[in-house]
């Protein structure tokens, strides 16, 4: 998790700077990714029906944020199976570590020069918008621009899926239902990621500036920041 403006900003540069199959910038001024996923095990003893999930199996949910490069920065793993993701959000500490991101940093203009933007993560609809938490619009709200808008910041936000593939992928006892005890079982998913992240090696810094002023936020609501964020992404 980034601790200085010149990090945070950095992170943001990194998203700002990738591209689409025809070499243009996606734009999208995030610095993390965030999702859940259940990682499979055996039906703890004495659980009964406490970590069967939606899906259909035995689980623990888990909360993690990535970075540009799949580098897992946070990650937040229940008990149980049955808790949604925003209830994982809700419950842990991540809100207040996003609170005090925005305080750090403020809103900043965008490279128009007439968008302000606070910190922000992009998630799905599981989770709710809020000033630090961007999301698609659902599907009742699907206008042109709206469509246009969600699949700008979807075709970066399934980057954090790609990572679930990607820890899968390295780690072979993530394929199966994983049978040990309940609490070294999420002890090895932490260290998984842990292992992941050396792998991939240091957060390599970009040279931004990191002395522009900070703004006061100008948004009466999330909704009005997002729309802010749309006219941003469709007016270039």
């Amino acid at each position: 998790m980034p601790e200085t403006r010149y990090e945070l900003e950095s992170l943001e540069q990194k998203f700002y700077n990738l591209t689409d199959m025809n070499g243009a910038q996606r734009r999208i001024p995030c610095f993390a990714l965030l999702d859940g996923n259940h990682f499979a095990v055996e039906h703890p003893p004495h659980s009964g029906s406490l970590n069967a999930n939606y899906k259909g199996f035995f689980s623990f949910n888990s909360l993690m944020l990535c970075d540009s490069d799949l580098r897992v920065m946070y990650c937040q793993i229940s008990e149980l199976g049955v808790n949604s993701d925003a209830q994982l959000f809700g419950d842990g500490p991540l809100q207040s570590i996003l609170d005090d991101l925005v305080r750090m940093a403020g809103f900043r203009m965008l490279p128009d020069h007439r968008t302000l933007m606070p910190p922000f993560l992009l998630a799905d609809n599981g989770f709710a918008l809020t000033h630090s938490t961007m999301q698609p619009y659902r599907q009742n709200s699907l206008t042109l621009e709206n469509y246009e808008f969600n699949k700008m910041i979807s075709a970066v936000r399934v980057r954090v899926e790609n990572l679930f593939g990607v820890l899968t992928s390295k780690f072979r006892i993530l394929r199966r239902d994983m049978n040990l005890d309940p609490s070294t079982s999420r002890a090895l998913v932490v260290a998984l990621c842990v292992i992941h992240n050396i792998q991939l090696g240091p957060l390599q810094l970009l040279d931004v500036d990191s002395t522009a002023p900070m703004m006061a936020n100008p948004y009466d609501s999330p909704e009005d920041q997002r729309t802010a964020l749309k006219r941003f992404l469709l007016d270039q």
